[in-house]
């Protein structure tokens, strides 16, 4: 299994290649996840990928943000300076950069980052469509889970080691809606990591004593006791976290790692040494309640040996780790001095000394005296395993030139390592040509002509979705009762579908963001039973599994969710060639973004414009964590039943929160969505698809809500201001229609 360490900084880079590391992964000054990392310039980036191929060390770059629309060009022109410097591999996130990458540079390995959402086994041959071939899983999956997506044959990655995000990875809006600092592109601010109160939100009362304040705020992931399981089960690399922290961090975590998979003893303190805070296996073997949050900070106990140790195998010049060669020596009278050296990979240095050798008038050069100066490679990572001499007698060369032809042989080394990487095969000329090819390609046309815009509505039940019906909605999203435990919770959808008919409109079946294997298997089992015109699809798996099903019902309209993260007209136009009906962009885009993607995409697009926003989903549930729930090896059955719960954070806010069938935590934004006044707006740039989030809402804030966007899209005055006695916080917030996210 490959050790695949993080490299915030040069310090951190050497930290972990010296330290034992197979390859490493580190971020430019752009399009990276960790934009408060020190990352690296080009460079930079050059000396890290010859530095670490030398040493037979592997790099990978992150590319893991999604791209906006003028982001496009810089950043493939980015990739290729990556290519170009030799880098193994680049980690994406945004599925039209990988689209584009996989075009243009198709020789260019391509991994999915943890922020792709992969979790199901549809997703992974979603991915290996796409041009992947790695998936960084999401870090939520069970070791049961890893096992059975490792028979896809897709090389896989999981995070072994460092800090957990609370919420699946690439579904976060928390930072983003709250903050403005988007974890999508690499500012995430943390929020997870302040304190929170769970409350009754309807009293706003507290109902429980909680263990400690910090109740959304995960452990640290440490999985060096179990490295042999995901060896057996076919894991391919065991990622450690890190980038945001020190070099010191980096080595010694590194390092035990290192031993761990080598099967040497290793330091069990080591780990506690450096930051953490404190340790979990997170749902590796069973979901996790109480046990996974640190609810109290408290400082680690730093052991100052392990941390002088780790310094000196970074800021030493000596070289810790060595590449175990032969080196074979001969020198005569009149003959140069010939040096051969041939590593354990079989690559070849030779090298003559420009002087040759005299006859010595009274010290001739002795074997041991030749030997101590041919092996001086403390600082070269070199370490000589077996040394032959040839010296003829009486011979003798200055030492100063022997050394001299030493370290020229080392650097005739170092080239031939690096010349054992592949050759780019992609030249200048045929990439600006294939770039050019893939920004003016047209978009997939429409099957069908233009449409009158459509207002769509998300509901959960069957008297929500009749009063969306009644006030004017076009196209219901039926979710079901997904916040209960109800197995047939779609059980209603023939009914929604029926009433929707009557009134000429659609209705849709909704795939929610998380769908395990099974959860996928068992919703396709329900549409078999059921009378729907469509669905609407939460995650790549999903769709993935949708166009499938579509090879046995032609008719099947499939739409995109928000949760695609649809940031550009590449990633719009990719997944408008998959036949898509229609799709949403993400809710992280402004005004002015949208549009540049609309004008450039032929497919219908969708905005949400109404409701509650999610912040965050998470497999963690406080509700159960605090409240004894039988999942969490507690006494009492579902206590997310029996009331509605909030968080309240430490302005007062009661955030929202929803527990599914499959006891997730959905975190909602207390302050609803309203782009009523925009409506017009958004029209001209040609949105065709006009959604309220209306789940779990009674009919009564639904009809008044639809009525008036229904008012508004058919030439009506409805306002915001009218609109204000349905919102609960007394306001509205305009989500990033102005701002955006940077």
């Amino acid at each position: 299994m490959e050790l695949l360490a993080p490299a915030g900084t040069k310090e951190s880079l050497i930290a972990a290649v010296e330290n034992g590391a197979d390859a490493v992964y580190l971020g430019g000054k752009l399009f990276n996840a960790r934009r408060f990392a020190a990352n690296f310039n080009e460079e930079e980036l050059c000396w890290a990928v010859k530095y670490c191929h030398v040493r037979g060390v592997k790099v990978y770059v992150t590319v893991n943000t999604l791209i906006h629309e003028h982001e496009l060009e810089p950043v493939v022109d980015y990739i290729f300076s990556l290519y170009n410097l030799g880098v193994d591999a680049v980690i994406v996130q945004d599925l039209g950069l990988a689209h584009l990458i996989h075009s243009i540079l198709p020789d260019f390995e391509l991994h999915a980052s943890t922020q792709m959402f992969l979790h199901n086994r549809f997703g992974i041959k979603f991915a290996e469509k796409l041009g992947i071939k790695r998936a960084i899983l999401a870090r939520e999956l069970s070791l049961d889970e890893i096992a059975e997506l490792a028979e896809s044959g897709l090389d896989l990655e999981v995070f072994v080691h460092g800090a957990l995000c609370v919420a699946y990875s690439g579904q976060c809006l928390f930072s983003s809606l709250l903050g403005g600092r988007s974890g999508n592109r690499g500012q995430c601010a943390q929020p997870c990591r302040l304190s929170y109160q769970l409350v009754d939100r309807v009293s706003q009362a507290e109902v429980v004593e909680q263990p400690g304040d910090y109740l959304i705020s995960p452990k640290d992931l440490r999985l060096i006791e179990h490295l042999d399981l995901l060896e057996k089960i076919g894991v391919k690399s065991l990622k450690i976290e890190g980038r945001m922290k020190g070099p010191e961090y980096t080595a010694v975590v590194t390092r035990t790692y290192r031993d761990a998979i080598d099967r040497r003893r290793f330091d069990h303190k080591a780990l506690t040494s450096v930051f953490n805070r404190e340790f979990t296996t997170h749902h590796l073997f069973d979901k996790q309640g109480r046990n996974l949050i640190r609810w109290n900070p408290l400082p680690h106990e730093q052991n100052d040996d392990i941390i002088r140790s780790a310094q000196d195998s970074y800021r030493s010049p000596k070289a810790f780790r060595k590449i175990p060669a032969a080196l074979f020596a001969s020198l005569a009278v009149d003959e140069p001095l010939k040096l051969t050296l041939i590593d354990n990979h079989g690559t070849t240095a030779y090298q003559e000394s420009e002087l040759v050798g005299e006859a010595a008038e009274k010290r001739p050069l002795t074997k041991e005296t030749l030997k101590k100066q041919l092996l001086r490679f403390g600082n070269d990572p070199i370490k000589i395993d077996s040394l032959e001499i040839e010296l003829g007698e009486n011979v003798i060369l200055p030492l100063s030139e022997v050394n001299r032809t030493r370290r020229l042989l080392v650097e005739k080394w170092e080239q031939a390592r690096l010349s054992t990487y592949p050759m780019r095969t992609v030249t200048k000329e045929q990439f600006v040509a294939e770039k050019q090819l893939a920004f003016t390609a047209e978009p997939p046309q429409l099957k069908s002509g233009s449409i009158e815009p459509i207002l769509a509505v998300s509901v959960t039940d069957f008297e929500a979705a009749q009063a969306a019906l009644d006030a004017g909605a076009d196209l219901i999203y039926y979710y079901g009762t997904i916040y209960t435990h109800h197995k047939d919770f779609l059980r209603d959808l023939s009914q929604v579908t029926a009433a929707a008919r009557r009134l000429g409109a659609q209705c849709f079946a909704a795939v929610e963001r998380v769908t395990d294997d099974d959860e996928l298997e068992h919703f396709s089992n329900l549409l078999d039973q059921h009378q729907y015109d469509g669905v609407l699809v939460g995650n790549i798996g999903a769709l993935k599994m949708m166009l499938n099903r579509r090879q046995q019902h032609e008719s099947l309209k499939v739409h995109g969710d928000w949760s695609l993260n649809i940031f550009n007209s590449i990633t719009a136009s990719y997944l408008g060639s998959k036949d898509l009906s229609a799709f949403y962009l993400s809710t992280e885009l402004n005004y002015s973004q949208i549009k540049a993607i609309s004008v450039k995409t032929k497919h219908p697009l969708g905005v949400v414009v109404h409701g509650q926003l999610p912040l965050m989903v998470s497999k963690y549930c406080p509700i159960g964590a605090c409240m004894d729930c039988i999942k969490d090896g507690g006494r009492e059955a579902f206590p997310c039943m029996k009331r509605k719960y909030g968080l309240r954070d430490r302005k007062g806010y009661i955030l929202p929160v929803e527990v599914d069938r499959r006891c997730r935590m959905h975190l909602f934004n207390p302050i609803d969505l309203c782009l009523i006044d925009q409506l017009e707006q958004l029209v001209e740039v040609g949105i065709k698809l006009f959604r309220i989030e209306a789940k779990g809402r009674d009919p009564h804030w639904i009809s008044a809500v639809v009525s008036s966007y229904f008012a508004k899209l058919n030439g009506g005055s409805s306002s915001e201001n009218e609109l204000l006695p349905y919102s609960s916080a007394g306001t509205y917030t305009k989500g990033h229609f102005h701002r955006g996210v940077k």
